[in-house]
């Protein structure tokens, strides 16, 4: 089952890596942002670091792939973590001027997350598991620009997986 889960990594890594190759050369006059910031995940109760992009392929429509690691929490001994990678899609409704954009939110998502303890009885124990799910991503997002080239963005989303979570994110996103 480990291998499996390994093998379906890599291979949504690969199909992650081709979108986001296909996205900058093809000829689409697309419009590219990188950025990141930070996340809370409600299932380990925990802050999280995001990296994201967003290649939109219309002024309404974009693409955003993105990673965040969720730190979780420590509690008597008991840790848990987990990395969410996530490809999106967003369709643009644009406000105030072009200023503020609102949108839903549709994509998938793959989380590895990993929980363990240590605890001392006659001798000082440690355990790991962890597991890995593929899930779909539902939410909203919106995203204020300040300049041309300097924009934040917050996105609620709900994870429909083996592992469901909702999580936030909000961060910064530099036009290139």
């Amino acid at each position: 089952m480990k291998h499996m889960n390994q093998k379906s990594f890599r291979n949504y890594t690969f199909i992650l890596a081709g979108m986001m190759l296909l996205f900058t050369t093809a000829k689409i006059q697309a419009q590219i942002a990188i950025g990141g910031g930070l996340g809370y995940n409600e299932k380990i109760s925990g802050p999280g670091i995001t990296v994201k992009a967003e290649f939109n392929i219309t002024d309404d429509i974009a693409v955003s792939p993105g990673a965040t690691y969720f730190f979780g929490n420590s509690l008597y001994g008991f840790n848990q973590n987990t990395l969410a990678v996530d490809l999106n899609a967003h369709y643009f409704f644009h406000l105030i001027e072009n200023k503020l954009k609102i949108y839903p939110l549709l994509g998938a998502n793959y989380s590895n997350y990993k929980t363990g303890a240590s605890y001392y009885s006659y001798y000082y124990n440690t355990y790991e598991v962890s597991d890995s799910a593929f899930g779909v991503n539902i939410g909203a997002g919106g995203r204020w620009q300040f300049s041309e080239k300097l924009s934040v963005y917050l996105e609620p989303k709900y994870v429909v997986s083996d592992y469901e979570q909702i999580i936030i994110n909000a961060g910064i996103l530099f036009q290139l």
